[in-house]
């Protein structure tokens, strides 16, 4: 008699409120109930609750003097649920039918890889492979640039962690920088910057892509879009090398460029201090001359001086050579240095035309280094010395 007044009274009075319930951690609306709720059962001491998963397992058996339970600790997915009433007498006398509802546990998503999507105009349609937490099958995926949304032309969530958001490609689109906006069912959102090139080739999409990557990685600071050749010019002309690595990771440049200028000019250096140095021992030279020449009695004297003048003379016009040649070598690899920093920039930017930055080109640049006369001291010529007074010096590097 009481299975019959309870299986009808369920027949008539139980009502399932939501066949779709939102859960949120810590977070309770009225618009997304978290709970489900049945008609109380007159003469019911409590209620079994029972709760299987889309495999049929037994996920929850419970008995509560309520008739509300809190479903935020189940995952999501398809469920089915019954109550069962417990009479005066601690027995289950029945147990509604089974009814479906699903779960959609309602968390931001999150992405746990640090990929940069390449598009192009060459592009019908883009494929993005997603890995991340917190993917649901309601999850809608976008491209923003400008506060404009381009929404996937499909998401294909293959489990919570994997996805795949195919869009359509439009020609006419905007070529730059774009967002990745994952957002789920309930409009929580996660915004991803510059997570997305979209460019006129193939090939100069990738380039950007591999490029934004090392921005997220800091291995080239954030101002790389803004003024390519200029942050590259000054770094290259501060530290030979310097320029190439930061524009496209040429590490051995950055060791090798730095090595070659210390040692031209070391070489030039150490030329330019034996040349001080003979160039001073000519000079005493000359003076003890001067003396020896008045006296009748030292021309042995003299000429052992004379020859250790020329010796000295002779030396010094070698380091002189050697302080020339050094000068043109260093000039060159400065040329060098700089315009490969130059072709590093322009390998690494796509859309040179459109970009702005230091506008250094290839046929105006001039380097000049010229060394003339004799930087020897003033001094009177003596007994067949013939010596120019004045050195000159001049390096130009000129854009």
């Amino acid at each position: 008699m009481w299975n019959r007044i309870l299986n009808g009274f369920f027949s008539l009075c139980f009502i399932f409120f939501v066949s779709s319930i939102y859960s949120e951690e810590s977070v309770a609306t009225e618009e997304f109930p978290q709970a489900i709720s049945w008609q109380e059962v007159p003469g019911a001491s409590s209620y079994i609750l029972e709760i299987k998963n889309s495999n049929g397992y037994m996920v929850l058996s419970e008995k509560t003097t309520s008739n509300t339970y809190n479903v935020t600790n189940l995952g999501s997915g398809v469920y089915e649920h019954r109550v069962g009433v417990v009479n005066r007498l601690g027995k289950v006398g029945a147990y509604s039918e089974w009814v479906k509802f699903e779960v959609v546990v309602s968390k931001i998503p999150t992405l746990t890889n640090d990929s940069i999507y390449s598009i192009s105009k060459e592009d019908k349609q883009k494929v993005f492979d997603l890995q991340g937490t917190d993917f649901v099958d309601q999850m809608k995926v976008y491209m923003v640039i400008d506060g404009k949304k381009i929404p996937a032309k499909k998401v294909e969530v293959e489990s919570s962690t994997r996805a795949r958001a195919i869009f359509d490609i439009d020609p006419g689109m905007n070529t730059g920088i774009y967002d990745l906006v994952l957002e789920n069912p309930r409009k929580k959102a996660l915004s991803v910057n510059q997570r997305i090139v979209f460019s006129e080739t193939k090939e100069k999409a990738n380039r950007f892509a591999v490029r934004q990557e090392r921005i997220l990685k800091k291995e080239i600071p954030e101002d790389y879009y803004q003024t390519p050749y200029w942050s590259t010019f000054w770094r290259s002309s501060l530290i030979p090398g310097w320029g190439q690595r930061y524009i496209d990771g040429q590490n051995w440049k950055f060791y090798v460029y730095p090595v070659v200028a210390i040692g031209i000019a070391g070489a030039y250096a150490g030329a330019y201090s034996k040349f001080l140095s003979a160039r001073s021992s000519y000079g005493d030279a000359v003076l003890v001359g001067v003396f020896l020449a008045e006296d009748p009695n030292s021309q042995v004297l003299w000429l052992l001086n004379r020859n250790s003048a020329q010796a000295n003379f002779n030396s010094a016009k070698q380091q002189l050579n050697t302080i020339q040649t050094g000068a043109g070598v260093f000039g060159l690899f400065v040329l060098y240095n700089l315009v490969d920093s130059y072709f590093s920039a322009k390998r690494n930017v796509a859309g040179l035309e459109t970009l702005p930055g230091f506008p250094l080109g290839q046929e105006t640049a001039r380097v000049n280094a010229k060394m003339a006369g004799d930087p020897f001291s003033s001094i009177q010529p003596v007994s067949g010395y013939n010596v120019s007074s004045s050195y000159q010096l001049e390096f130009s590097l000129r854009y």
